[in-house]
Formats: C-alpha cells, structure tokens, sequence
C-alpha cells in the first residue's frame, strides 16, 4: 500500500471512513488520542458498545460505529508498550497495523487514519514507531483502502518524518462538512434504520473475522515479516 499521507492536527477531524483509536484490552477510555475520540464520538454510547464487546487481544483490532464523528468507524487497535525489546513488541505493534487495516478492508472502508502507535505513553522510541508504522502500511496488500492517513502531533515525529521525505500537511477542521452534516441530520431519520442495518452486518463481518484463529495467525506471521524487513534497513 503505497498511497498513504502524513498530517499533524487531531484525528478526529479526520474525514475517513474509519478512525483508529489506541485502545486497551479492555477496552476502556484512556489518555491523549483515546480520550478525544471518546469524547468526539460521544463518551456514553462508545463506552456502552466497547463493553459489549468487553475485551480485544494484544496486536489485535475490534470495531465500533463512529456514532458523532465523521467517521462512519472506530477501530480499536490494542498496540504494545515497550517493555525491554524481548517481549515480541516489533512483531506485536506490525501485527496492531496489520489488523486494523484487514477489519477495514472486510468492512469495505476506502479511507482510514491512524495515530502513530505505541508512541509516547506506550514507550517506544518515536523513530521505531514511526518505522514500523511505514513498513506495515507499506507491505499491506489492500483491495478496498484507497488511502491511509498518519496523523501526528509529536513535533519529534514530524520532524522524522519529514527528514525520511514525505510531506507532513495540516489537517484542519473541514467547516464545509460540518455545516452540511447539520443539515443532512433533519434528514437522517429516514435513512437512519437502513443505515444502521447496513452497519451492523459490516461490523459483524470484522468481529466475525478477527475471531477466526487463520485469521489471526495471518497477522502475527505479517508482523513478523515486517519486523524482519525493518532489520535490514537499520
């Protein structure tokens, strides 16, 4: 996958289908990028459905709706924390990529964004996420992701990035989207039912999915593919 963007702001302005939130195994709110999707997509109803769903793996991805954010998904990615580099943390944080684009792609989603993983509060080194987060996207095969967004907000990281030779944008609140969202919501009702319908089936194909071992153990072998990839280029 090779179409894939850099931008700094706030992932929740992102205007994709899926947004990935940094989540834990239990699925709870945390702190930094958790806590404003939380808040963007409404604190109440997510919490309700990641409780529902109750508990997602380490390396691995579940999905919720977006409720009120502009995407139509939430995908929580259960990224590693650096412990001492002998706890598989290269082949895991690969693998959290890996499965967070697969439930986008069995859920038809054209457009996703990412914060960058297992950065800051989870440990890692800003120049190894930022590696393995290029390298995992890179190596991905994707039939329905038309584009990948990055979005970060550590000045470190643009700064990385940006010395590797990709260009980091802004990403700003589209106003225009916002304003005709209002407008379309006196409508929504009619359209609403379907919509949820439609919804329903996409995000019980993901859970469906990431249940089967096959599946999983796909992702594990793609992770440490990957990390075998980034070796060569230190």
């Amino acid at each position: 996958m090779k179409n894939y963007t850099f931008f700094k702001g706030n992932i929740v302005d992102a205007q994709v289908d899926a947004i990935v939130l940094p989540a834990n195994p239990e699925l709870k709110e945390g702190r930094g990028t958790s806590e404003a999707i939380f808040e963007a997509a409404g604190r109440r109803q997510l919490t309700k459905a990641c409780n529902k769903i109750g508990h997602c793996d380490l390396g691995f991805s579940v999905p919720t709706l977006g409720y009120n954010l502009n995407a139509k998904y939430i995908i929580h990615t259960v990224a590693p924390r650096w412990i001492d580099g002998e706890h598989n943390e290269y082949d895991l944080l690969a693998t959290a990529y890996a499965s967070a684009i697969e439930l986008a792609e069995v859920m038809e989603c054209s457009s996703i964004a990412f914060p960058l993983l297992s950065a800051g509060n989870n440990g890692y080194e800003i120049k190894l996420a930022v590696e393995i987060a290029i390298k995992s996207i890179e190596q991905y095969a994707c039939k329905c992701l038309q584009s990948i967004m990055i979005v970060l907000h550590d000045q470190q990281a643009i700064e990385m990035v940006e010395k590797k030779g990709h260009e980091v944008s802004l990403l700003v609140r589209n106003l225009d989207k916002d304003i005709e969202a209002l407008e379309k919501k006196k409508k929504r009702d009619e359209v609403l039912q379907k919509a949820k319908e439609v919804a329903a089936e996409q995000l019980k194909a993901g859970l469906e999915w990431i249940a089967v071992k096959e599946n999983r153990d796909k992702l594990i072998s793609f992770g440490q593919m990957v990390w075998k990839i980034v070796q060569t280029i230190k």
